[in-house]
């Protein structure tokens, strides 16, 4: 054929009407099995395939989910995505990514564009508190909503699919005060930005108990900006003996800034990561860091998109010692 076959030319060959061709192609009611098989067989030999966009405006539904990540230079995110992936595969639906780039603006544009293509559900890891949210349920109210990495405080009609981050950010201070450390400091983004709250919030509370003063270190949560604000942090006054990031990706920007003002880690300076990628126990020396699974993350919001299960699920998480966190230098 000089075109793409269409449900006309399947009929055509087939002998049937393009009403029954499509009942057929769709697995409708109305049809024999035989006229089925037949119809089935003809769009085989033409090599005739669906339009997606088509059906998604006759059902209003297009078989396949959004995934919004606000940084796709952390690598986790990519464990997440390939975990969603095999999800999707084995339920037979898409899942289409965006990344926002810690953009307000792009955030929203990605999400009306989800909306426009009629995705089924959206999975977001939001930058700030989720107030784009708000704008899918105005697009695609009744969607189902899930927030990753995100603790999304006062958002109604979502699931929260993440870490156990108070259990992550408890193990890290409870390891680092057992080796002496007391001054602590923790990277977590600018308040503007900032999805996950219960980690500064569970810093407070343990260090509470700990009888030691939460030390929070605002930045932008890339390896750039990490490295520069850690390099006048360890190079200021009152610098710390230990420091807590977000990600392992972060930790590279610690382990930078560290050689930057001629630290030792592991010896001047414990690092503290988060996420146990394989390149943690690369570094030089091998990183302490949180571990998880990132993949069972996103096998759990594909999950919660196609509602086969609509909890909540805080993925569990351990603590790996590794040579970048020891004594505190007296």
């Amino acid at each position: 054929m000089a075109h793409p076959p269409s449900i006309k030319d399947v009929a055509r060959e087939a002998g049937v009407s393009p009403t029954l061709a499509s009942f057929a192609l769709n697995g409708r009611e109305g049809v024999g099995e035989k006229t089925r098989q037949r119809i089935l067989a003809v769009a085989a030999e033409l090599g005739y395939r669906g339009n997606p966009y088509a059906r998604a405006l006759r059902t209003g539904s297009s078989n396949s989910f959004g995934l919004l990540i606000r940084n796709l230079g952390n690598p986790i995110f990519l464990d997440v995505i390939a975990g969603a992936q095999e999800a999707a595969i084995e339920s037979e639906t898409t899942v289409l990514v965006a990344d926002s780039d810690y953009s307000f603006d792009r955030e929203r544009q990605h999400i009306e564009r989800f909306a426009a293509n009629r995705v089924d559900g959206l999975a977001i890891a939001p930058v700030g508190p989720g107030e784009s949210v708000e704008l899918w349920h105005e697009l695609r109210p009744g969607a189902p909503t899930v927030v990753l990495y995100a603790t999304a405080q006062g958002l109604d009609n979502v699931i929260r699919v993440g870490p156990d981050a108070r259990r992550a950010v408890r193990l890290a201070v409870e390891h680092l005060v057992e080796y002496g450390h007391r001054d602590i400091a923790f990277l977590t983004a600018p308040p503007e930005l900032m999805a996950d709250h219960d980690r500064l919030a569970e810093l407070e509370v343990v260090c509470a108990e700990l009888g030691i003063t939460p030390r929070p270190v605002a930045t932008l949560l890339n390896l750039t900006a990490v490295t520069e604000r850690t390099t006048k942090l360890l190079s200021g006054p009152g610098a710390p003996t230990a420091v807590i990031t977000n990600s392992d990706y972060t930790a590279h920007g610690v382990y930078l800034a560290a050689r930057e003002c001629g630290l030792v880690i592991g010896r001047d300076l414990s690092v503290v990561g988060h996420d146990d990628l394989p390149t943690a126990a690369l570094l030089d020396p091998p990183l302490t860091t949180i571990t998880m699974d990132g993949r069972a993350l996103g096998r759990a919001l594909v999950a919660r998109l196609r509602q086969s299960d609509q909890t909540d699920h805080a993925e569990s998480v351990g603590l790996v010692v590794r040579r970048s966190t020891g004594p505190a230098p007296s």
